[in-house]
């Protein structure tokens, strides 16, 4: 095998220089009326900043940036949630921060933006994650404003133009569709492929049921194994009115008469059956033509997840052993009717940069936003969705994708799957609203 390209090796000289992680670490993922969604989101980038110090013992004053990843930057995850989380954790006040919205892949945006920082010598350290609370602030929450003279809340559309762009007026022509969110679009590509694959209805919506229990099959699996990468959270109980209870001083204490401490992911359903999940009914489209159910798509969920980047001769210095490197990365953009094929181009311009294949690649992660994205990008890719290597801890079906987290969290899960393996390589990637894709290839430093 040739040896892989890595990006930082291509392009600068200073090994000392090259950006390694020194840890990783995440909330569990919570569900709809579940435990975690009780909290701030900006107050579980504190929990996995903290969790961070806390393991990891230096002077924060060497922390350049503060990168944190959020879809809708709204509420308590507005007002730059990277530099409000670095000062409710109680980073120096001379640690700066930034926020960051790449949709869906805004959590891997964050990890790629703290190596580049890195990487250019702007910085010696980056802490970088990524939160989304959806159960309280939904998909698009961001548009939604009061109109004064309605004296209503309204959502401000998308700009008009996009629908005059040459390609996108093109596309929507040819998918007899409109550019109506990522629902619609995920139910526009099952069709598209469901044709291309020459299968009918009744078939392929039992491929998408299946896919969604085999996720959560392996979600179920493999609790151990996640547990790993969680740092277990306080969460406040409930009045009988449903108000959270605080301690005197208005903040969630660690007593179990007020909290209950939560410690795994509670989007999985250990009683999935593919009986089940044919019984659901479907969420659009007409039911001559519909496949997509809530059962087959990712749950509604909330969570942060955080990482600690280092020069690794800072990280020696500091006798940190550093747990892996990202080899190469890439964010593409795609159809933006379509919408959610990015996994079909930024994986292959990742391995191409590297100089690697899929065969390479001991686990490959593609987060199950919809089932019919998983389907299109196997089947594109030439990838088996039942092969071990993918998504082997169980994807976004059974664990959930708060979108501001899950690029974080995919490469971090692909750094625990790879040191537990002992194994090498590791590619992530996903989907991302109004058509785009990314991908990163990470190598275990410590492999057997």
């Amino acid at each position: 095998m040739p040896e892989p390209v890595s990006m930082y090796k291509k392009y600068f000289k200073d090994p000392k220089r090259e950006p390694i992680l020194v840890d990783y670490v995440r909330t569990p993922i919570g569900k709809r009326r579940g435990t975690v969604g009780r909290h701030r989101g900006d107050d579980l980038v504190v929990h996995c900043y903290q969790a961070l110090l806390k393991r990891n013992e230096f002077d924060p004053k060497l922390i350049g940036d503060s990168i944190v990843s959020c879809n809708s930057q709204i509420g308590d995850c507005a007002l730059d949630i990277g530099r409000t989380a670095a000062l409710a954790a109680h980073l120096p006040v001379s640690v700066p921060g930034m926020s960051i919205n790449r949709q869906c892949a805004s959590g891997a945006q964050s990890v790629m933006s703290a190596w580049q920082a890195i990487a250019s010598g702007i910085h010696d350290c980056v802490i970088c994650g990524g939160v989304e609370v959806q159960n309280r602030y939904e998909i698009m929450a961001d548009t939604n404003i009061f109109d004064k003279e309605q004296n209503k809340m309204v959502m401000v559309p998308p700009n008009g133009k996009i629908m005059t762009h040459p390609f996108v007026a093109e596309q929507l022509k040819a998918h007899r569709t409109s550019f109506a969110g990522q629902i619609n679009s995920a139910h526009v590509m099952g069709q598209h492929w469901m044709k291309k694959a020459e299968m009918n209805l009744e078939d392929f919506r039992n491929e998408m049921d299946s896919l969604s229990l085999h996720s959560h099959e392996k979600a179920c699996s493999t609790w151990d194994e996640r547990r790993t990468e969680i740092e277990p959270i306080w969460s406040p109980k409930l009045d009988e009115n449903g108000k959270p209870l605080l301690n005197e001083k208005n903040q969630v204490a660690k007593d179990p008469s007020l909290s209950e401490l939560t410690e795994n992911d509670e989007t999985p359903r250990p009683g999935t059956s593919l009986e089940k999940l044919t019984t659901l009914r479907t969420i659009i489209g007409r039911k001559s033509k519909a496949f997509l159910t809530a059962g087959n798509s990712c749950p509604v969920s909330d969570g942060a997840a955080a990482q600690l980047w280092m020069t690794r001769g800072l990280a020696e210095e500091l006798g940190f052993k550093p747990r892996a490197t990202i080899v190469n990365f890439a964010v593409v953009g795609t159809d933006p009717i379509l919408m959610l094929t990015g996994p079909i181009e930024s994986m292959p311009e990742a391995l191409k940069r590297a100089n690697m294949t899929f065969d390479e690649m001991a686990f490959i992660e593609i987060n199950e936003a919809f089932s019919p994205v998983v389907y299109a990008s196997c089947y594109e890719l030439g990838l088996d969705w039942k092969d071990e290597r993918f998504n082997a801890w169980g994807g976004a079906i059974a664990l959930g994708h708060p979108t501001g987290m899950t690029g974080c969290r995919l490469i971090g899960t692909n750094v625990h799957q790879l040191e537990r393996s002992g194994k090498e390589y590791a590619i992530s990637s996903m989907c991302v609203g109004l058509g785009m894709g990314a991908a990163t290839i990470v190598r275990n430093e410590n492999p057997r």
